[in-house]
């Protein structure tokens, strides 16, 4: 019988594998707006590491490529670069013995594809057009845009109603996103550097559960205007919301008996339940804007009037019409007799 052999990996290879770990880990939590063109040149660095540097297009290809980036990332490319990286990187691709050299050089010529414009802005303008002012990925990656790093600094000193009150100016409906949002935050928050995203959604929600009854704030002074807002969902009751805030009067028109829209309808009971919803609605309301439910009813009432006062209208408007197309017809057949 032969010997049984285990091959255990060795501290070089160990260590590797590490940095592999850390690339993919950085690569997860790098922010939104990070700049494509000196993410490609970086990976195209790490290709040309890889190669076994055999054959000439991986050996001597993907340096001189790697060359042409960096003249582009320190402003010293011009627009005939470009032209000289993409016939290089289709040399490379179709004459590559390696995956390594093939798959590099088409990553360059996906990127010139699909963000041209960057390239063409780093060469002409000497910066990246990708940049963005918000480079806090959670807070960028928020479709409300909510200062999570304000919030979860609050919790972690136990200032839950003031962490409530944070949420509120950018979300004023901060206890349906502790129990349904999907977190987009979460996917690039700077914490999987180290090993795990922080549990934001969580923490939200400890602060609504332990927050106790947060008033919603005093209006501003009256403008004397007023606003109209069709339908009572989350979108509508949000307007009306930020617009009271501002101090201008809001009405609220709703299809159905109740406000709440998807809110009320769509999500499950056993993870909101509808008391839940209209004791936070009815929160909401103590805010100052008014509200019209059942209005479609409402205007199926009225519609027969309103339908007689169109048909009414119309032929008015018919009768006036043919009128004066009857009266120019006889001025210009008096004009013809004349003549």
């Amino acid at each position: 019988m032969s010997r049984l052999t285990l091959l255990t990996e060795s501290r070089a290879e160990t260590v590797v594998e590490g940095i592999y770990k850390d690339m993919e880990r950085r690569i997860a939590a790098s922010p939104p707006g990070i700049c494509p063109v000196d993410l490609t040149w970086a990976f195209l660095k790490m290709c040309h590491a890889q190669t076994c540097g055999k054959c000439v297009p991986c050996r001597v290809g993907l340096s001189q490529l790697s060359n042409l980036m960096e003249d582009v990332m320190k402003h010293r490319a011009t627009m005939d670069t470009l032209e000289k990286i993409e016939n290089l990187a289709k040399v490379i691709s179709e004459s590559a013995d390696c995956a390594i050299g093939v798959e590099a050089a088409r990553m360059v010529l996906k990127g010139l594809d699909g963000f041209r414009e960057d390239y063409i802005s780093h060469i002409r303008d000497h910066h990246c057009v990708a940049s963005i002012p918000q480079s806090i990925p959670c807070v960028a990656n928020c479709p409300a845009g909510v200062d999570i790093p304000g919030y979860v600094a609050l919790v972690g000193e136990g200032r839950y109603a003031d962490a409530v009150r944070l949420i509120r100016k950018d979300n004023p409906f901060p206890t349906a996103c502790a129990l349904v949002c999907e977190h987009p935050c979460e996917t690039r928050c700077r914490r999987t550097l180290l090993d795990a995203p922080v549990n934001i959604r969580g923490l939200k929600r400890t602060a609504v559960d332990r927050a106790g009854e947060v008033p919603a704030p005093a209006c501003m002074e009256s403008t004397g205007k007023k606003v109209a807002i069709i339908g009572g969902g989350p979108s509508g009751l949000s307007a009306a919301y930020y617009l009271q805030l501002m101090g201008h009067q809001c009405t609220v028109f709703e299809k159905h008996k109740r406000l709440g829209g998807m809110l009320r309808m769509m999500f499950r009971t056993d993870r909101y339940f509808p008391d839940e919803i209209a004791e936070y609605i009815e929160k909401m309301c103590s805010g100052g804007f008014r509200s019209c439910t059942a209005a479609y009813a409402a205007w199926r009432e009225i519609q027969p009037s309103a339908q007689k006062t169109r048909e009414a209208y119309l032929k008015e408007s018919l009768m006036k019409y043919l009128g004066r197309r009857l009266r120019g017809s006889i001025k210009k057949r008096r004009r013809r007799r004349g003549a």
